[in-house]
């Protein structure tokens, strides 16, 4: 670790120098800046002396108290929580994969599963996930079991995930009743053509 940095917890999802510029839109030169100017910048808890890393949660803080930026984009939110997953970027993307099935298939579960603490909502997503996986894989496996830490770290990814799909795609809030009760087409409306006298 990062010689004179402070103890965080396993689970901190990490940012480079370089992914603090992008958060905030400028150049790597002016968070050399901010790092030597203001003695409130978050230290570094991991890295190395040249290419330290930082807590990212910690970073977008001071971000938005120094007036930077005012809201994360989620596009870049989605994609710093990828890159600095503490599993790697491969456990990231399953677990945001397997988030993002549960987002589609069962949009109201999510909702109400979204509503809750991370800490809650890291112990209900592994049933909750294992409920639209399953049927897929068949396996008779279970894809987590209930209650591990293992999601723990991703809940900060999979929030920003299911926002991000809701803004792209969002739920088109259509039903049957609506469908079955809609104006007939032009060819549901036309009579059979007849055919000509002999």
């Amino acid at each position: 670790m990062y010689e004179g940095s402070r103890p965080v917890s396993d689970n901190a999802t990490e940012v480079t120098a370089a992914g603090i510029a992008r958060l905030a839109g400028v150049g790597r030169a002016a968070v050399s800046n901010w790092r030597r100017r203001h003695p409130d910048f978050p230290k570094p808890v991991g890295g190395t002396e040249t290419s330290p890393s930082f807590a990212l949660a910690e970073v977008e803080q001071w971000l938005r108290d120094q007036g930077k930026i005012a809201e994360v984009p989620l596009r870049e939110r989605v994609w710093q929580q990828l890159s600095g997953h503490p599993a790697g970027a491969v456990q990231a993307l399953v677990h945001a994969g397997c988030a993002l099935l549960l987002v589609r298939d069962r949009p109201t579960a999510w909702l109400q599963l979204a509503a809750v603490s991370d800490e809650k909502l890291a112990f209900l997503l592994p049933p909750a996930l294992e409920e639209v996986l399953a049927p897929r894989f068949r396996s008779g496996r279970a894809v987590h079991t209930p209650g591990t830490p293992e999601l723990t770290p991703s809940v900060p990814l999979l929030r920003a995930a299911a926002e991000l799909a809701a803004e792209l795609a969002p739920v088109r809030r259509t039903s049957s009743c609506s469908a079955a009760t809609s104006t007939p087409t032009r060819a549901s409306t036309r009579s059979p053509r007849r055919a000509p006298p002999p």
